[in-house]
């Protein structure tokens, strides 16, 4: 059985009243971007239920569930095993609504007459037909396919009931439009027929309806969208040679279908540059990269203090106003390297100052959601790099293993393997905690 089979037999047999928006041509043979439903008499902890079901019965985490307004939520559904990029997306609507025009289009008027189409229910022809122009309407982008869209289901008996829901003028326009085929009909006319829309949603979006929309949004948006973040931090740290630009290039890939997008750091969350950018007379930019990690000349004593601690105030600012809120954007932040660095090679950073500093400074820093250390023979990571001695490597291999005993979301990951086989470890456990994240707040 297809996978969109299996969905959509399990969302039927719960008996959701509800029907696919658009795009059901190509499935269920092929997973669309995202698959749009409108649904009525069902509350959160149905639609829950249902994406609950759909994960167990197919094997797969719900790695995202998205608040998005009244009534309105985006589940993704991920596999815990991606070759590549994979994504199962779910919105579920009450009403059309776009920026400042709401309930333009509700639930009862797309489900009236829904019919069945292979294993799922679509629209009415009017009902599909008037659910194009509306939503067209609201994003302004008419095409050639939309208009061969509504020639297939527009029928002669229809004009009266677009006067009745769009007006005289616009009604006409739109059957012009239809028996000349021309998109430029839609175009020339788009503020009038967008005015017959914001009609139609001032007519349906109701005082009480109002109230509901802003007494939901007060309710869940900071537990469901600010305090519960959709996003994931994520550390790599490791000697030179264990892997981590290879690992994190490919999670780029295997969990970006999770995600709304990924967000890459170097160390630090850089909300201030470098201090040596401050320099007027002297400016210097900071290095990505370092090949000779032991071979820079450290600092003295007090401007490694200054430094440390002006570095402090970026991972904590830096935190507070770009990966929280990067995470607010669902997105994936990937560091590669961090602060506990530190507890292993101060030289590398060119501070004159003890690990013990970083130790000590540890508590203020904000903790990312996972930890992964990269491992692998000392003399595998000397053979793919030989700028640190192999006794050198030892020690930091130890040192960074010590993590483990400090904090309890640090993950060894042996990179001593083929890369597909590390990569599929990494991203399992990165899609696995995102899910056990989304589970907070899903009403079971």
């Amino acid at each position: 059985m297809l996978l969109l089979e299996s969905v959509f037999q399990i969302i039927n047999e719960s008996g959701l009243d509800y029907c696919v928006q658009n795009k059901y041509e190509m499935m269920p043979e092929e997973i669309p971007s995202d698959i749009d439903m409108m649904y009525r008499n069902a509350s959160e902890r149905d639609l829950d239920r249902i994406v609950l079901e759909i994960a167990k019965q197919n094997d797969l985490l719900v790695t995202q569930k998205i608040v998005q307004d009244y009534g309105e939520y985006t589940y993704i559904l991920s596999d815990p095993f991606p070759a590549s990029f994979f994504q199962l997306q779910l919105d579920f609507y009450r009403v059309i609504s776009k920026g400042d025009i709401h309930n333009a289009l509700l639930a009862e008027d797309l489900l009236a007459n829904k019919r069945l189409y292979k294993n799922m229910y679509i629209p009415g022809r009017y009902e599909e037909l008037r659910y194009i122009i509306v939503r067209r309407a609201l994003k302004n982008d008419f095409s050639v396919g939309h208009l061969q869209k509504l020639i297939t289901l527009f029928m002669e008996g229809d004009q009266e009931r677009l006067s009745s829901d769009f007006g005289k003028q616009v009604s006409e326009l739109i059957e012009t439009m239809i028996k000349t085929e021309s998109v430029s009909v839609f175009e020339q006319n788009y503020d009038v027929i967008r005015n017959s829309v914001k009609a139609m949603s001032n007519r349906n979006y109701r005082m009480i309806d109002r109230i509901k929309r802003s007494a939901f949004i007060a309710i869940n948006y900071p537990t469901k969208r600010i305090f519960h973040k959709c996003g994931l931090s994520v550390v790599f740290l490791s000697p030179d040679g264990a892997g981590k630009s290879t690992i994190i290039s490919g999670i780029n890939e295997t969990c970006s279908g999770s995600f709304y997008g990924v967000s890459n750091y170097y160390f630090r969350p850089h909300f201030f540059k470098n201090l040596g950018h401050y320099n007027k007379l002297n400016p210097s930019e900071e290095a990505t990269s370092n090949n000779d990690p032991h071979g820079v000349v450290p600092d003295g004593k007090l401007k490694s203090i200054i430094r440390f601690l002006f570095y402090n105030l970026d991972f904590i600012i830096g935190t507070s106003l770009k990966v929280n809120v990067d995470k607010m954007k669902k997105k994936l932040v990937i560091f590669d390297r961090y602060y506990y660095d530190y507890f292993v090679d101060m030289k590398r950073y060119k501070y004159s100052i003890d690990s013990k500093w970083a130790k000590a400074f540890r508590y203020i820093i904000p903790k990312p959601d996972l930890i992964f250390v990269l491992d692998a023979p000392s003399n595998v990571i000397f053979g793919r790099k030989q700028e640190l001695p192999i006794s050198e490597i030892d020690r930091q291999r130890t040192e960074y293993r010590k993590l483990t005993k400090i904090y309890s979301n640090v993950i060894v990951i042996d990179t001593n393997a083929d890369k597909e086989s590390v990569l599929s470890v990494v991203t399992e456990k990165i899609l696995k905690k995102q899910a056990n994240q989304t589970e907070k707040i899903m009403i079971k």
